[in-house]
């Protein structure tokens, strides 16, 4: 039950930044989902869809929108060239902190609930 109550909350949260940081940033996406991926926050496709870890929603909101823009920003630029990092870096002031972050709690959200 708890599991499917952060998926719900993911869904409600997370694709609603996504919408909102897509206008900010003047790009479309074809679809936007929350998946229930292993050792991956988020992910672009082909197709120009993004689709985000549930497991993201127990992190704070600044390292949300760092995944959420990391991913986005693929639309624009589809690898992780110095362009790339400069749009996630002018989008996301604290692009630092939210990797550290991560790289510090990351395993701690991948815990079974």
């Amino acid at each position: 039950m708890l599991r499917d109550w952060y998926i719900a909350r993911a869904k409600e949260k997370i694709l609603a930044r996504v919408e909102q940081h897509a206008r900010e940033l003047g790009i479309q996406f074809t679809a936007a989902k929350i998946v229930d991926n292993r050792y991956r926050w988020g992910s672009c496709t082909v197709n120009d869809s993004v689709n985000f870890n549930w497991r993201l929603i127990k992190a704070p909101m600044f390292v949300i929108d760092y995944v959420i823009i990391h991913e986005l920003a693929h639309l624009i630029e589809a690898n992780h060239t110095s362009r790339f990092w400069s749009i996630v870096r002018a989008s996301t002031p604290t692009m630092e902190k939210a990797k550290a972050w991560l790289k510090e709690h990351g395993q701690v959200l991948e815990e079974e609930v």
